[in-house]
């Protein structure tokens, strides 16, 4: 028998058993299956119409999560009060409406398999991966009063990766002599953060930070240091053999703490120069109850559950696989040993003499710790002219988890203010988890209330090629003249 055609059968075969649904559990998501949006850190709809060039440009309460520093800055206006709103994206790095139309309805396998070679090159060669986000301050107890702010915002965040190799195993592009790395992540949290932040002015410079405190209310997600495993096809034969684990975890309540750092500069040859360090320090411990938690469980509000349904309704539903999301665990182990075509379709042993697997979900309430990646951020900004400002920031994160992306992100953003009530704004971003983004806001400036709004396309400018977009709307009071 021929390796393609034996490749593809030895991929049904395996598709029809229970294990390979680890893999097809986060797969699914290519296919663009409509998801409730999740998140992280609220942003600020100017720092994301600029492309996120607002290390040197916010002021308020809009410097946190940015660069608490600008705190000690001149600034519009003394006091911000924010009223309403909500941020958010959804984006990956291969579905759009155009390739879903192309690869969703069609039969990949016909004409010679010629629409199904198309599809597997065009799959990301770092892998596949889905973030998705929404985040919204709590009304009233966002503000900041000169070189103080207090902010409050309830945060979510989804994060889902499969490698790859993982990508070529569910798509059944096998090959002799290779070995496939199953490495897979997923990430998923609900929180409520409170920080308080202080910038302290020395002359032309300053000094700041924020100090965080999270109230975790729901986790899933994929244990990073049992999440792997491999399936290697032996060069002489055509012949599978392999084994992986992954530990799958959840909890509804946790507690966390962290910092940001800022120094910035002003009228530095009519420059603004910020530099910052993000998530310092910071981490969420897990099964570690708050007394929010505990009230929301006391009056039967779970968040665990209310995560856990964009899973348990679609991959988990037609399986064998029982997760209640009430903080079980689930560890799964399998094994293959020399599975070849002789093997399965032609002796009296069956498939699961080959293949063997173990599957334990239990209670659990030990602590684990969720690690948030450091980002390093540098920014500045000029006023060209009186009525447009440009601004710069390049940023840097050090780990992939949590919708941050390893390496480096460019930013460049401009403010036009012909119409000083009405200025625009827009933004062009490298790098990322969004790989490449172009922004687009304005805002409108009723005496003291001013209402923000921002509008971005991930890796395409039209609805029909953006590979996802990102929002943002802010409604906010502001109060006093310039500050010193």
């Amino acid at each position: 028998m021929k390796p393609k055609k034996l490749s593809k059968r030895l991929t049904r075969t395996l598709r029809s058993s229970n294990w390979l649904w680890q893999l097809i559990l986060l797969g699914f998501f290519l296919y663009g299956l409509p998801q409730p949006l999740d998140a992280q850190y609220y942003d600020s709809p100017i720092n994301r119409a600029l492309g996120g060039a607002g290390n040197a440009i916010t002021r308020g309460i809009f410097c946190v999560g940015q660069n608490p520093a600008n705190l000690g800055l001149t600034a519009q206006y003394r006091t911000y009060v924010y009223l309403l709103g909500i941020n958010g994206y959804v984006t990956n790095n291969f579905y759009s409406l155009e390739s879903g139309a192309r690869f969703s309805e069609k039969n990949l396998t016909a004409d010679g398999g010629e629409l199904q070679r198309e599809f597997l090159e065009k799959l990301p060669k770092g892998g596949y991966r889905l973030n998705s986000s929404v985040a919204s301050p709590l009304p009233l107890v966002n503000f900041s009063v000169g070189n103080k702010a207090f902010t409050t915002s309830l945060i979510q965040i989804s994060d889902y990766y499969l490698s790859k190799p993982a990508l070529d195993v569910i798509f059944g592009n096998w090959e002799k002599g290779t070995t496939y790395n199953l490495d897979l992540r997923c990430d998923a949290m609900t929180a409520v953060e409170y920080v308080y932040s202080i910038g302290i002015p020395f002359g032309k410079m300053s000094v700041g930070i924020s100090l965080k405190y999270l109230q975790g209310l729901g986790y899933y997600g994929l244990d990073p240091a049992y999440s792997t495993g491999q399936i290697a096809v032996d060069t002489s034969n055509f012949v599978l053999y392999g084994n992986g684990s992954y530990y799958f975890r959840e909890s509804s309540h946790g507690r966390g703490y962290g910092a940001d750092l800022g120094v910035a500069f002003e009228d530095l040859n009519g420059w603004t120069l910020g530099f910052s360090v993000l998530n310092l320090g910071e981490s969420v411990k897990w099964n570690t109850e708050t007394a929010l938690s505990k009230w929301l469980k006391d009056n039967g509000i779970d968040v665990l559950k209310m995560m856990g349904f964009q899973i348990k309704s679609f991959p988990v539903k037609n399986t064998d696989l029982k997760l209640d999301f009430e903080g079980e665990s689930y560890f799964y182990n399998f094994r293959i040993d020399s599975l070849d075509a002789d093997a399965l379709f032609r002796s009296e042993n069956t498939y699961q003499d080959h293949f063997s697997d173990t599957k334990l979900i239990k209670q659990d309430s030990s602590a684990f710790r969720v690690q948030v990646p450091l980002v390093l951020k540098v920014g500045a900004a000029k006023q060209l002219r009186k009525d447009l400002l440009t601004a710069i920031d390049f940023s840097m994160s050090f780990s992939d988890r949590l919708n941050l992306r390893k390496g480096w992100r460019t930013a460049v953003g401009f403010e036009y203010a012909y119409f000083p009530k009405m200025p625009l704004r827009v933004g062009l971003a490298l790098g990322g988890i969004s790989g490449w983004e172009f922004d687009i806001g304005s805002s409108v400036n009723l005496a003291a209330l001013h209402i923000d709004w921002a509008l971005g396309m991930n890796r395409g400018l039209w609805v029909h090629s953006m590979q996802g977009f990102d929002f943002a709307l802010a409604t906010y009071l502001v109060r006093g003249g310039k500050k010193k």
